[in-house]
């Protein structure tokens, strides 16, 4: 998938959450990833999706006692955190 694709894939997954409410959302790519930084019910949240073979190894910023989630597909995102 390509930037642009992964960019939209992922502003469509959270801008169509009917019960949470995602504002200020800015994707960024870089060499290693993506990182996703928004206001999620009013609290800043921030992922780190690495790219690897298998899809995308994700890991929530400032919960290092979480460990890092495989994903294969960008749509189980939202699932995952349990947002809807």
């Amino acid at each position: 998938m390509n930037v642009t694709n992964t960019e939209e894939t992922l502003r469509s997954l959270f801008n169509g959450l009917k019960k949470d409410k995602v504002e200020s959302l800015l994707v960024h790519h870089s060499d290693w990833g993506i990182n996703i930084r928004m206001f999620l019910n009013g609290d800043i949240f921030e992922l780190d999706l690495i790219d690897n073979l298998g899809g995308y190894e994700l890991s929530i910023v400032g919960c290092e006692d979480t460990p890092p989630v495989q994903i294969d597909e960008l749509s189980k995102l939202t699932q995952l955190l349990q947002l809807s």
